[in-house]
């Protein structure tokens, strides 16, 4: 390697939560299967609901299985977990129902576009916190640092949210959604603040390659990040279709990085807690092809049983059916958005020290 090449290479480091295979693609493979879904529903606006249904079923539902497999994978996590396990669940889909019956179905579609946008980029905002503990060489402005990162993390989507309000959308999936009125200036300054975050960020990027610890994973994270909000809140203008491309996003995204939580969580067979989980975390090929046939099987199993179970009990009154589908499915949401709130913090020391990461 020549003086040159050995000087440039020192500029940066990996910063890889597994490796550089397994973070580009859970970086920029996924990024590419969001965008790349969006802008064929783009072109065949017919398929919006083949591609809808595909995503639900193959990574939406798998999502949400993927989280009992950190709250209940085993009798430790059922034991810490047993209100989030046992009564959190009826209690959501208590609130869910009452409002679905008493002030309307509108407001349950309402709370979940928003909270899902929430959910979303509070995903991103943990996993790049995650990225950051994992640099090997600590930045000595390690607050402003923090200060724009979490700024450039919040102000794409936040415009995002905004320009959707703009546009004054009344029906979101089919469905009646209430969006409040926002002015066309409040999304141009939001724009504005979006758009010197990003640069305020990239400098930071500038100056930490200038000092040589760059994390290229971190950086790219960010840049996945910004894409996915830009495409799916505002370079597409249909709301549905930009809402596929966030959602697919953000399911596989979700569904690597449980993975991975499980697979260094139990990679120690003999130190580990035994049961299915522990059998199925393995990096080995023919495990993660189980591990993730389980997890598609599982996810097949529960909702098909709550979708049969309601059409079979409930098929002859068409609106208690969609009411039920409705309340059902989006208290699971609901309790899987609280779930992670709780569960996933980069800063639980158990977290930690499954990822492998620093900090307090």
């Amino acid at each position: 390697m020549s003086t040159t090449a050995a000087a440039i290479s020192r500029r940066y480091q990996g910063g890889w939560l597994l490796s550089p295979s397994y973070d580009l693609t859970f970086i920029f493979g996924v990024l590419a299967l969001a965008v790349v879904s969006g802008l064929f529903v783009l072109v065949r606006p017919d398929l919006f609901l083949y591609v809808m249904l595909a995503d639900l079923w193959l990574l939406g539902y798998h999502h949400v299985i993927s989280t009992f497999t950190k709250l209940a994978g085993t009798k430790e996590d059922r034991r810490e977990n047993r209100f989030l396990i046992y009564y959190l669940p009826f209690i959501i889909l208590a609130a869910v129902g009452g409002l679905a019956a008493g002030v309307g179905v509108w407001t349950v579609i309402t709370i979940y576009f928003f909270w899902q946008w929430y959910h979303y980029v509070r995903q991103s905002y943990g996993i790049a916190t995650f990225y950051l503990r994992k640099q090997e060489k600590p930045s000595p402005y390690v607050q402003e640092e923090k200060w724009v990162n979490n700024l450039v993390i919040w102000s794409v989507p936040v415009w995002g949210v905004l320009y959707r309000c703009h546009q004054g959308w009344d029906e979101f999936l089919f469905h009646e959604i209430w969006m409040p009125a926002v002015p066309l200036v409040v999304v141009q300054l939001a724009g504005a603040v979006a758009a010197v975050s990003a640069g305020l960020w990239l400098l930071t990027c500038a100056i930490a390659w200038q000092q040589s610890r760059l994390s290229l994973a971190r950086t790219f994270f960010i840049i996945s990040h910004l894409c996915a909000f830009y495409v799916g809140y505002i370079a597409i203008d249909s709301l549905n279709i930009g809402w596929l491309v966030a959602n697919i996003w953000h399911n596989a995204q979700y569904v690597l990085f449980v993975w991975l939580y499980n697979t260094n969580r139990f990679k120690n067979p003999a130190q580990s807690p035994k049961g299915v989980m522990a059998y199925l975390s393995q990096r080995t090929a023919g495990r993660v092809l189980t591990y993730f046939a389980f997890c598609l099987l599982a996810a097949t199993a529960v909702y098909s049983s709550m979708i049969y179970g309601y059409s079979w009990a409930f098929g002859e009154d068409k609106e208690l059916l969609t009411l039920l589908y409705i309340m059902t499915f989006q208290a699971v949401n609901f309790h899987h958005y609280v779930v992670d709130a709780k569960i996933w913090k980069a800063r639980n020391p158990k977290n930690r020290s499954v990822m492998n990461v620093g900090g307090a």
